[in-house]
């Protein structure tokens, strides 16, 4: 064997030894990654962003509620991946493979999230409590079938169009501005229901947008959303619409001198980002990173008020 030969079959050996050494390290992150996006641990991000976003909109005294918020969300994702396996197994078979694998595990871990957060809730009173409980009752009555119950012949509420996504979000918004209003002891001001319907057009039109990727699956299941029932195009439209309200909400509340500019501009900044990503709906296939970026709206809106008001 010549020297050159033996010089690229060593160089290849290394080149060889190389990517088997990163190879572990790749699969490892590649399994973290999933296990975020799985868990939707995302979403955890956004609920715990928002919650910070009307602490400091509203100048509220630093309280658990963003603790609270993040432990919730990640209780009822968690649990409602749970559930699909069961309900909806055709849906991302992948993600359910992965919950099936470690369905005892995220089982604890759920119900865990959720009995911490009742428990940090309850320093915050009895309102507290029932401000943290109403994702979770909202959960129930969205994901499980009721009608397998003789005494109570109501389907899930997630099939029901334009309900499904209604309570998700009422939900939500619902957590997000009153339960840090609630623990600081705070008065409920015409602010505070402008940040409501914020954070509810925003999470409406964060969830239809899965939405449109599952919309086969969607059909197959009898699970009623704006995709299924007027297209993808006019889902577009609409959630267009949807934004243009928001908006109008928002420059209302500066006008009527209940908003400073500067947390105007910010909020409609993020208007602006959540316009842009619904105009690639029904134009990109990668709908798991435009969920992906219109959840972390809340993170980029949320770090631009820390700076502004802190920096």
């Amino acid at each position: 064997m010549s020297s050159k030969k033996l010089e690229r079959t060593t160089s290849s050996e290394q080149s060889t030894e190389t990517g088997r050494g990163h190879r572990p390290s790749v699969d490892l992150w590649h399994r973290i990654r999933k296990a975020c996006i799985f868990t939707q641990l995302d979403i955890v991000g956004m609920g715990i962003a928002g919650t910070l976003v009307t602490m400091v909109i509203l100048s509220l005294a630093p309280t658990p509620a963003p603790i609270v918020v993040g432990l919730v969300a990640y209780g009822v994702y968690v649990g409602d991946r749970i559930s699909d396996v069961r309900y909806d197994p055709q849906a991302t078979s992948e993600r359910s493979a992965f919950i099936g694998r470690h369905r005892r595990l995220l089982s604890v871990t759920s119900a865990g999230a959720y009995g911490l957060a009742i428990a940090l809730s309850t320093l915050g009173g009895p309102l507290a409590l029932a401000i943290t409980l109403v994702p979770g009752a909202t959960w129930i009555l969205y994901v499980v079938d009721l009608s397998e119950r003789s005494f109570v012949p109501l389907k899930r509420l997630k099939t029901v169009f334009v309900l499904n996504s209604t309570l998700v979000a009422l939900a939500w918004a619902t957590a997000m501005v009153f339960l840090p209003i609630v623990f600081a002891d705070a008065a409920i001001t015409p602010l505070a229901v402008v940040l409501t319907v914020y954070f509810f057009a925003d999470i409406f039109v964060n969830t239809e947008i899965p939405n449109v990727r599952d919309i086969e699956d969607d059909a197959q299941n009898d699970v009623s959303t704006f995709p299924t029932v007027v297209g993808v195009r006019r889902t577009r439209h609409l959630l267009y619409m949807i934004n243009i309200l928001s908006i109008l909400v928002v420059v209302g509340a500066f006008l009527g001198g209940y908003l400073p500019m500067l947390f105007a501009l910010i909020l409609l900044a993020g208007r602006v980002l959540a316009v842009l990503l619904n105009s690639r709906i029904g134009r990109s296939d990668d709908y798991r990173r435009l969920e992906l970026l219109g959840e972390m709206n809340y993170v980029f809106v949320a770090s631009v008020l820390l700076i502004a008001v802190f920096g």
